[in-house]
């Protein structure tokens, strides 16, 4: 039996008139497309070989072993309506896959057409029929794959370093069925099918129950969903009422004494993020932060590329032999860079308040740091768990739903606690909120390095080398006894690699570059309003080193993608552990020296105003993007198209979109709720001042 739908496709086109019937209006206005009695439904006549063909099809797309009357009825229904070229029973046909181009490129998931087979409907003497759409997964053993990855000049060497990219590989096959028929009816058929024409190959046919699709499985609103939309639209709507009342009612000086109505005011919060501000001596961290911010996006966006269904999915594998790749592969360094401002600004800011009031009020010290993180994470795991659902559809929307959501609504209190790193690191709530989780650990704990500089300089600075040692060393040894590879994994299944959720998002193996942060914030503290003469020439030496030094981090992974190199423990060991390490000292030096005037036009750039006002919203960026790039992945009715240009074209509209976005959530929400927990804090102080 061979796949010949096409020409008979082709030949039932050309017999078919009535094209102008295929748009199906919604279901309350739906009526049966054969209006008045029914009328008598006569095969169109076919030559020999077209009603081979016609055959082929009937035997491929309809049901033969159906577990209910009502399912045997409709695929009848479906049968007649073929052989008489009825629109509905063609656009059934039509939304089904056929064997698509390019599956030795890696185009695996046919998505066939998910809008207009769930819109499909047929009144029948035996109810109505609509339209269900399932995908079926067509998993290949490993054996088959090696062939099939021979055909791309993949040796059997190189296939070990490929395996993690392929091993989850399946044909997805999409079909569209009447309603009636139930998932375990689909997959007997099909199964029979695929298992028939795939003699000689080991191959293993699944399709849940979630993988089939209707119209009506989109779930109405339920109460706890309709108060949490009440609630952000009350929230919303103070939000406004005080932006009127400070625009047109109270005057400058009065509204300042609202302090409320500021708090809510998107007007007041609108000028917060615009605002120029003091000159802090630490300028040039914003355009890092936001540089880092951007870094992200584009790193997530070339994930996505990765995650879902792309029609040359296996040139990823020729991807990541080139050195640009590094640019993505080498650029989760970025998160370092969050780790080592963070631990910066924390030292600053201790340093600054002992040296002024010589205490630390502790309950504040931990209460502030939680309560500016939380609440904005809080609100916005709000909407993962409950209303992201209702968002979207799509052949992928329930198997994103279950990497997105089902987390959240299981986990939330492990993110809003800061513990699933440890507690669930797979999947993750909120995926990049493993590192403000890591973040908040390292705050809670940054008193052990803090103090001890504090109150015994000496001793601090041996505190300080042993902690850092020992992150380091953690960090080679879990490297060592577990054989990781030096890079990180390039696959479709990253999050649930052993690599990923004991290794990456482990607090015990990443805190060395929060410790250097630590220290940096220390000595610029130490050094504040000193003027330290270095010669140009030692300058020049220090940022050629340094960019030197970042570059070797960043490229430095992209040896152990090669198909010549041999896996060494103790090479990767020692990269795993010192890279980040060294990519972090060679920003060390680009903070420092802009912070003591050798930064040059690079001070000038970071510096600039428009940073500060990025940095001011990348907060909000950083907590919703990788929501919007699930949500636009996962609803997806076509497979995209990966290389560098569609990456990063979609990579800069992400970026776009989430500085209004990004914007609208720090005027809003974010602000508000921080200023609200200030306010709060202000006056517990009262009671436990600082200095007490």
């Amino acid at each position: 039996m061979k796949l010949q739908t096409v020409p008979i496709f082709l030949s039932i086109c050309s017999f078919v008139k009535c094209t102008e019937n295929s748009v199906t209006p919604p279901i309350s206005s739906i009526k049966n497309e054969s209006s008045g009695p029914e009328k008598i439904r006569q095969p169109v006549k076919l030559n020999l070989k077209q009603g081979l063909f016609m055959n082929q099809l009937l035997a491929m797309y309809t049901l033969g072993e159906e577990s209910n009357q009502l399912c045997k009825e409709h695929s009848k229904e479906l049968s007649v309506g073929l052989r008489a070229f009825e629109p509905w029973a063609l656009k059934m046909f039509d939304s089904s896959s056929k064997l698509q181009a390019g599956i030795l490129e890696g185009n695996l998931f046919e998505f066939g057409a998910f809008q207009q087979c769930i819109q499909i409907y047929r009144s029948t003497n035996h109810g109505p029929i609509r339209g269900k759409f399932c995908s079926l997964k067509v998993k290949p053993d490993i054996e088959l794959l090696q062939k099939i990855l021979q055909f791309r000049n993949i040796s059997r060497r190189r296939f070990s370093k490929v395996h993690q990219f392929v091993s989850s590989a399946a044909l997805a096959w999409s079909v569209c069925v009447p309603d009636s028929c139930s998932t375990q009816d689909v997959f007997s058929h099909f199964s029979k099918l695929f298992y028939s024409l795939s003699e000689g190959l080991n191959v293993t046919i699944s399709l849940r129950d979630k993988d089939c699709v209707t119209i009506f499985d989109d779930e109405p609103l339920n109460a706890t969903e309709l108060s949490i939309i009440v609630f952000l639209l009350g929230f919303l709507s103070i939000v406004a009422i005080s932006s009127l009342l400070h625009v047109f009612y109270f005057t400058s000086d009065e509204a300042s004494k609202h302090k409320l109505v500021t708090t809510f005011s998107a007007y007041a919060n609108s000028r917060r993020v615009f605002s120029k501000g003091p000159n802090s001596g630490l300028d040039c961290v914003h355009g890092i932060r936001v540089l880092s911010t951007c870094y992200v996006v584009i790193g997530h966006r070339y994930l996505m590329l990765m995650f879902f269904p792309v029609v040359n999915s296996l040139k990823i594998m020729d991807w990541v032999l080139y050195y640009r790749s590094t640019a993505i592969t080498g650029g989760t360094l970025c998160v370092d860079t969050f780790f080592m401002i963070s631990g910066m600004l924390v030292s600053v800011g201790f340093f600054h308040e002992v040296e002024k009031t010589q205490k630390m009020n502790w309950v504040l010290f931990y209460l502030y740091r939680y309560m500016r993180i939380t609440p904005p994470l809080a609100l916005v795991v709000l909407w993962y768990s409950t209303l992201v659902q209702h968002l979207g559809s799509g052949p992928l929307w329930h198997e994103m739903l279950d990497i997105v959501q089902k987390p959240c609504q299981e986990y939330w209190w492990a993110t809003l606690l800061h513990v699933q790193n440890y507690v669930h690191p797979f999947p993750l709530c909120m995926t990049q909120a493993w590192y403000l989780t890591c973040d908040m650990q390292y705050y809670f704990l940054s008193p052990l390095i803090l103090v001890p500089l504090w109150k015994s300089p000496t001793f601090g600075y041996i505190n300080f080398v042993f902690l850092y040692a020992l992150s380091i060393a953690s960090n080679f040894y879990f490297a060592w006894i577990n054989s990781y590879d030096g890079g990180v994994p390039v696959t479709n299944q990253l999050f649930s690699t052993h690599y990923f959720q004991h290794h990456y998002i482990a607090p015990h193996t990443r805190a060395a570059t929060y410790i250097i942060g630590l220290g940096l914030g220390y000595s610029v503290t130490r050094t504040k309003g000193k003027k330290i003469e270095i010669n140009y020439a030692t300058v020049a030496i220090f940022w050629i080193v340094s960019v030197a030094t970042m570059l070797a981090s960043l490229v430095g992974s992209h040896a152990f993608h090669e198909e010549t190199h041999e896996f060494n423990k103790l090479e990767a060991a020692i990269f795993l552990s010192c890279s980040r390490s060294a990519w972090t000292f060679g920003l060390v030096w680009m903070v420092w020296a802009c912070i003591h005037g050798y930064g040059g036009p690079i001070n000038y750039v970071l510096s600039s105003h428009l940073f500060r006002v990025l940095g001011r919203i990348s907060y909000s960026i950083y907590l919703l993007h990788m929501l919007m790039q699930y949500l636009m992945s996962g609803a997806a009715k076509m497979p995209g198209y990966f290389s560098d240009f569609s990456a990063l074209y979609a990579a800069f509209g992400d970026l776009f979109i989430m500085v209004v976005i990004g914007f609208g959530f720090t005027v809003c929400f974010e602000m508000p709720l921080i200023r609200l927990v200030t306010m709060t804090l202000k006056q517990g102080s009262k009671v436990n001042p600082r200095n007490e």
